[in-house]
C-alpha cells in the first residue's frame, strides 16, 4: 500500500506501523487541595500535583521529585507524549510545514496541534475517489498505518473530519483515545479558504469508545459522534454523548444541511485520510512495553489476512451492535 506526499504528487512509501499506545484517563471527581512540594517555596512555585506525582511522593518521599526518573519511572510530558492529554480545542493551530503544499493539507495540519502528527510530514494514504468508496479498500490502505487525520467534503462544501491517534487495524475493537477529536470548518466568508479556523470537538465522557474499529465498516468516532458509510457516501453525526457539542449547542457537525433536512447526515463528495510519512526519532527508538505489539508481532498475526483485491469475508470477531440511528 502506497502513501503519497500530497494529493497531487507521489511521495514516499510508509511501512505499516503497529505501535499502539494504550492510555487511560481518570476523570477528576473534585478539586484536590494544593500540595506544596517544599513548604518554604514562594507562592509562585506552588503547584497542584497530579495523581502519579503524588503517588511517587508518598511512596518514595519528596526527594524523589528531584529525580527525573525515580526508580526508573519517567514522567510523560505533553511535548513528548501529546496524545496522552485531551485534544487542544482553544483555537491554537499547528504551524505549516514545507510539505503542506495543498489547501487540504493545510487544513489538516492546522487541526493537528498537540498531536503526534503535528511535526510530521503528512502523506495521502487513502482517497475514496481513487481507491474506491468501499470499507474493504479503506482498511486495505490504512490498517496498521498508525495515527491518521481524515478530511472529508460534503456535497454542500462543508469540510469536516476527525483525528484518530490509534489508527485502524480492523479487529473490531472499541479504542480508548482521550486525544481523539472531530473538526468542522465553518462555511461562508471566513470558511474554507477565507482564513476561518476549524471548530474542534474533543472527546467527552472519558476516553472510552473514542474510535470504533470494525472490519468491513467505515470509520467511526464513537458509536454516534461521526459515522461514515463509504458504500453509500454518507456521513452521520450526533454530538453530546461521546464528543462535545458544537459551540452553539448544536448536536450535529452538519448544522441544518443535508439528508432529510435534519442536519444529522451529509452526502459526501470527497474523503481522504493522511498519515505520517516515515517515523519520528521517538518512534524509531521506541521500545514497546509488555502490553504492546513487539517488532514483527502484528505482521505475524496478519500474515493470513486477505491480500489487496481479495474478498475479506465477514471479518469475524465481535461486531458493534446495530444502533437505532444506523
Amino acid at each position: 500500500m502506497s502513501v503519497v506526499a500530497s494529493a497531487t504528487s507521489p511521495g514516499s512509501v510508509v511501512s505499516p506501523r503497529a505501535t499502539r499506545v494504550l492510555s487511560r484517563r481518570v476523570a477528576p471527581t473534585a478539586r484536590r487541595p494544593t500540595v506544596r512540594v517544599n513548604a518554604g517555596e514562594a507562592n509562585d512555585d506552588d503547584q497542584e500535583l497530579d495523581f502519579v506525582t503524588r503517588m511517587v511522593m508518598n511512596v518514595f518521599g519528596k526527594d524523589a521529585l528531584d529525580d527525573p526518573e525515580p526508580m526508573g519511572l519517567k514522567r510523560m510530558t505533553k511535548e513528548e507524549w501529546p496524545d496522552q492529554w485531551p485534544a487542544l480545542v482553544d483555537g491554537t493551530v499547528a504551524e505549516l510545514l514545507p510539505t503542506d503544499d495543498t489547501p487540504e493539507l493545510k487544513m489538516a495540519r492546522a487541526v493537528c496541534k498537540q498531536t503526534q502528527l503535528e511535526f510530521q510530514p503528512l502523506g495521502l494514504a487513502y482517497d475514496a475517489n481513487v481507491h474506491g468508496w468501499r470499507a474493504s479498500s479503506f482498511h486495505t490502505q490504512l490498517d496498521g498505518q498508525g495515527a491518521a487525520i481524515l478530511v472529508a467534503t460534503a456535497a454542500d462544501g462543508t469540510v469536516f473530519g476527525g483525528y484518530n491517534p490509534k489508527g485502524w487495524l480492523g479487529y473490531g475493537e472499541w479504542l480508548d483515545a482521550i486525544s481523539a477529536f472531530l473538526f468542522v470548518y465553518p462555511r461562508g466568508p471566513l470558511g474554507v479558504g477565507g482564513g476561518g479556523k476549524a471548530v474542534k470537538l474533543a472527546k467527552c465522557g472519558g476516553s472510552g469508545m473514542a474510535i470504533i474499529d470494525e472490519d468491513n465498516k467505515g470509520p467511526k468516532w464513537g458509536p454516534d459522534g461521526l459515522q461514515i458509510d463509504l458504500e453509500n457516501r454518507t456521513a452521520r453525526s450526533r454530538l453530546g454523548t461521546y464528543y462535545d457539542k458544537m459551540p452553539g449547542g448544536g448536536k450535529s457537525m452538519f448544522g441544518g444541511v443535508s439528508l432529510g433536512g435534519g442536519g444529522g447526515a451529509a452526502q459526501l463528495r470527497d474523503l481522504r485520510v493522511y498519515v505520517a510519512l516515515g517515523d519520528s526519532e521517538k518512534a524509531k527508538n521506541y521500545v514497546p512495553n509488555m502490553f504492546q505489539f513487539g517488532k514483527g508481532e502484528l505482521e505475524k498475526l496478519r500474515e493470513n489476512d486477505p491480500k489487496p483485491g481479495e474478498p475479506r469475508g465477514d471479518g469475524g470477531g465481535f461486531k458493534m451492535p446495530k444502533m437505532p440511528w444506523d
